[in-house]
């Protein structure tokens, strides 16, 4: 297999804004209000599909289904629908997101969801000054409280929200209340699912005067109440040569790490997992096999997991998403690094890498 860009796909929403144009320079549909552009993805709502190379105008999951663990690496797993576990896109919020929620694996199971869980993580790219995001409610607000809140209109007033100057990590596991504010663009790597269980949509309308509609039941339902979230998230440094490194998450669907170059990095890969590079600042190169492109602020490409390294050259910095083997990629090189359990179980939002490794 070829390392592989793909055509994007932008999507269309009430909320969105004209950062993808203003500080991207996509060339996004001009009469459309597009909210979201969607990079990498195996879902039913798009299947990508291959730029060019010999695989042009093939779909991520036809080359899924021909080339199965060359494409994923020996570790990573599709999900439970025969799908590419991970789906790469970029939020631009012109307008506050609405208060919603996710549901993990067993939740969506037990509702009969044609879709998995969706645990996500956020990379603000650009923001206003008074951006902020709200992630997480008061650990003190039950079941009842979250219910009369959404019912009284004060769901606000129980909700964590803090500042979103660009390069803010946000760690964001199924079952936490959430809203992505206004201003933003930001890069999200979730799993991959497009369940969303609308609570609140700040008095919106549609362009016909109709509300959206809620999941008030289904988010009761499945929002993990009690649990106190992090907020920001608090990247730990790893040495690497070429390149300084930061690990910004972790969890069993996906660790991300932000490398900043100027130069030449170079990455040996264990063949156990793909990776999907995002250029976030600067003109970088990218390189693996016999393939290589060019990629600008905001583009991204997929390294599959038969291939034994990558190359980057340029001056700029990108994410690295991949799926890890948590005590191998993650933890021991961060303790050897000298941070501590605690550090690092805050990149999967608990407060200890032993728990992270037992539960995620």
């Amino acid at each position: 297999m070829e390392l592989l860009r793909f055509e994007e796909a932008y999507a269309e929403r009430i909320w969105g804004g004209e950062k993808v144009r203003s500080m991207l320079k996509k060339a996004a549909p001009p009469e459309k209000t597009i909210g979201e552009v969607w990079l990498v993805s195996d879902h039913p709502q798009h299947e990508s599909v291959v730029a060019d190379g010999p695989n042009r105008g093939r779909t991520l999951h036809e080359l899924l289904e021909a080339h199965g663990p060359k494409l994923l690496g020996a570790h990573a797993r599709a999900t439970v629908f025969g799908r590419f576990p991970l789906l790469l896109k970029l939020i631009d919020a012109g307008q506050m997101l609405s208060v919603q929620v996710h549901p993990d694996d067993d939740a969506a199971r037990r509702l009969h969801e044609p879709d998995v869980g969706k645990t996500e993580m956020w990379h603000v790219l650009e923001s206003d000054p008074s951006s902020t995001l709200i992630c997480g409610l008061d650990p003190g607000v039950g079941r009842e409280a979250f219910a009369r809140g959404i019912g009284e209109g004060t769901l606000e007033d129980l909700m964590t929200s803090f500042p979103a100057p660009p390069g803010t990590t946000v760690f964001v596991p199924a079952g936490t209340v959430h809203a992505i504010g206004s201003g933003i663009l930001l890069a999200e790597i979730q799993q991959n699912s497009d369940l969303t269980y609308r609570v609140y949509d700040w008095n919106r309308v549609d362009n016909e005067g109709q509300p959206r509609a809620l999941h008030v039941d289904k988010a009761l339902a499945v929002t993990h109440f009690g649990s106190l979230h992090g907020g920001p998230g608090r990247p730990l440094p790893r040495p690497v040569s070429g390149a300084e490194c930061l690990v910004l998450a972790a969890c069993r669907y996906f660790a991300a790490e932000r490398f900043r170059l100027s130069g030449a990095f170079s990455r040996a890969l264990s063949g156990d997992s793909f990776h999907l590079l995002l250029s976030t600042e600067g003109a970088l190169s990218v390189c693996a096999g016999e393939t290589g492109y060019e990629l600008g602020r905001g583009e991204s490409v997929l390294v599959p997991g038969s291939l034994t390294s990558y190359r980057v050259e340029g001056e700029g910095a990108f994410l690295d998403y991949y799926v890890p083997e948590l005590k191998r990629d993650i933890i021991a090189p961060l303790v050897e690094a000298g941070h501590s359990h605690e550090a690092i179980g805050r990149l999967g939002g608990v407060s200890d890498s032993n728990y992270l490794l037992a539960v995620m």
